[in-house]
């Protein structure tokens, strides 16, 4: 067999012309004879001009006005175009519910309630009134039962609503509300699209407190209890109701929380930790339950652990389950969470569970590599975020009643009984690694980290914890140019006022590389007449109150100056300026002469 110069390796360009000109005479078509020709396009015009079905004019018809709606350019009002709708899909055979179990009929509907009136989305709702229960887990129907919630309750913004719209509000919501009770409300609630139109009803402004508690309560609550004491679901929170200081007695107490064990487990089961609602059940059961029951249910639930944390409840539940998870789930979570950390460190109900992590997982070698590796480039807006600063700051001054609140305090103290290393020695070693990077971003501009609100506790924990001299120098070069200001600049903050007075009152404060003879010789003394009248009178106030040589030299240049002091005192005074600080501090330097 012959093949042709260049059809394989070198010479492509020449096996492409043979190939080519192959193609050209292999590629053309003998042209059909004229009557065979004119037959074919015959057939094929006849098969084009087929009438459409009665089903696919009808779709036709309602994709067009469909269309129409949901087009913002419309011409006609969008309340008639819904009432055609409306009109079209009563001539339907099959009912409103069975179409809008359909994707095409949820998404109408859906625009019908939201682009309708009043009136259109009442007569929608009781259009499908008896079949609410079943579109709540259908994959289509159940986003069109979120959208009646939505709608139907609906009042104008702008104004007070009229007694009349308020009655026809509740009466849409109590029907709306009636599948959801029974058997039929558990039967709902561990399904999969039936929880998330829970989940929707639960948390809805629309909803009262009351109605919404009923719900939960029957399913969190035995009927062996709700049945004798109805008075008790819905009086309280299901926390209050499990608690040791509820009205339960120890049997019902006992019976309510095997029920949650089992709503618990069937949550897990169902896959339904996405939802916050299954959160609260998660909280109440972890709030009371001992440690095998724990240990237990992390278990099950770990590999959807991460879900927790959307929610205060959920992450309130995570934090003691941290302390009872193996070290192998640790790992599982450290990775489930893997790029996420920074993220969660700033956030206001995770920052907890981060806080909660650092004390408990022994492994501070995986900590660094995934958790602190991912903390290290997002330093300065941790430092300076308000949930953010927190986390580094527990590292820091763990347990500080000053910088953290009985709450966090409390969450944090947690029974781990899993953690086996000492916790001292844990901390140690997570700020060995995170502390070359904090003390960069401190020393980058200390004074900027003094007058936030949030950074001053964590630069006061980092001195606190170890006094590092050279971030001690770098804040006074930055207190000098603030000082050389009109108003002081940043010196005259009350962040930075109650920073320095916290640092002053730490014992390095007056050894070597200390702040307090410094701050008075380099900031202070050379601007008397601007400090008196700011912020920094107080800084004055607590310099003249020590003793020792600083309370000496303040004394003195205090008496030396005292007619400086109070004509500035006088102009602050005629200017309308705060002269608290002044006057405190003249009245103790009197006090101090007279001893």
């Amino acid at each position: 067999m012959m093949f042709a110069k260049g059809m394989f390796g070198k010479g492509k360009g020449k096996g492409k012309k043979v190939d080519a000109e192959a193609g050209e005479k292999r590629g053309k078509k003998r042209k059909a004879d004229g009557e065979s020709g004119s037959e074919e396009e015959g057939e094929k015009g006849a098969k084009s001009k087929r009438p459409m079905t009665e089903k696919k004019k009808r779709r036709k018809e309602v994709t067009t006005l469909y269309g129409e709606l949901i087009n913002p350019g419309r011409e006609r009002k969008a309340d008639v175009i819904v009432g055609e709708l409306l009109e079209m899909l009563k001539e339907r055979p099959a009912g409103l519910g069975e179409y809008c179990s359909k994707d095409l009929g949820s998404r109408v509907v859906q625009a019908c309630l939201k682009w309708g009136s009043p009136e259109q989305r009442r007569s929608v709702l009781s259009s499908l009134k008896e079949s609410i229960g079943q579109l709540a887990v259908d994959r289509y129907g159940h986003v069109v039962v979120l959208k009646m919630l939505r709608y139907v309750a609906l009042t104008s913004k702008q104004r007070k609503p009229s007694p009349e719209e308020k009655k026809a509000q509740e009466k849409n919501l109590r029907d709306l509300l009636e599948p959801f009770r029974g058997g039929k409300l558990h039967g709902i609630f561990y399904h999969r699209h039936g929880c998330k139109v829970i989940n929707g009803i639960y948390f809805a402004d629309s909803v009262n407190t009351k109605e919404k508690r009923r719900m939960f309560h029957e399913v969190a609550i035995p009927q062996s209890v709700s049945l004798l004491r109805p008075e008790v679901p819905g009086s309280k929170p299901l926390r209050e109701l499990v608690a040791a200081k509820s009205d339960l007695s120890a049997e019902d107490r006992k019976t309510v929380m095997s029920h949650l064990r089992e709503a618990v487990d069937k949550a897990v089961d169902k896959e339904l930790l996405g939802y916050d609602i299954v959160h609260l059940l998660f909280q109440a059961f972890c709030e009371h339950a001992d440690e095998a029951q724990l240990k237990d249910l992390a278990e099950k639930c770990m590999a959807g652990a991460p879900y927790l944390l959307s929610s205060k409840p959920g992450a309130e539940a995570l934090l003691r389950l941290l302390g009872v998870i193996s070290a192998k789930h640790r790992k599982g979570f450290l990775k489930d969470i893997k790029g996420k950390f920074a993220a969660l460190a700033m956030n206001s109900v995770d920052y907890l569970v981060m806080m909660r992590l650092c004390s408990t997982i022994d492994d501070t070698v995986l900590l660094g590599k995934t958790m602190l590796a991912e903390w290290i480039p997002e330093l300065e807006s941790i430092c300076f975020d308000k949930y953010g600063h927190r986390v580094l700051t527990w590292l820091l001054c763990p347990g500080d009643k000053h910088l953290f609140s009985p709450y966090e305090r409390e969450s944090l103290g947690l029974p781990a009984p899993t953690a086996i290393k000492e916790s001292d020695k844990r901390r140690q070693e997570l700020v060995r690694v995170l502390r070359p990077a904090l003390r960069k971003v401190l020393q980058g501009d200390p004074l900027k980290a003094a007058a936030d609100l949030c950074a001053k506790n964590l630069l006061i924990a980092y001195l606190s914890d170890d006094w590092d001299a050279e971030l001690v120098e770098s804040l006074l070069k930055a207190c000098e140019q603030a000082a050389e200001k009109k108003d002081m600049g940043l010196l005259n903050n009350g962040a930075t006022t109650t920073a320095l007075l916290v640092l002053l009152k730490l014992g390095a404060a007056d050894g070597d590389g200390g702040l307090a003879m410094p701050l008075w010789k380099r900031v202070l003394e050379p601007h008397l007449e601007k400090a008196v009248t700011s912020r920094c009178a107080f800084v004055l106030l607590a310099l003249l109150k020590r003793e020792g040589k600083v309370g000496e030299a303040v004394l003195k240049v205090l008496r030396s100056k005292r007619k400086t002091v109070e004509a500035a005192l006088k102009a602050a005074k005629e200017k309308g300026a705060e002269v608290k600080g002044v006057e405190q501090l003249l009245e103790a330097m009197d006090k101090t002469s007279a001893k």
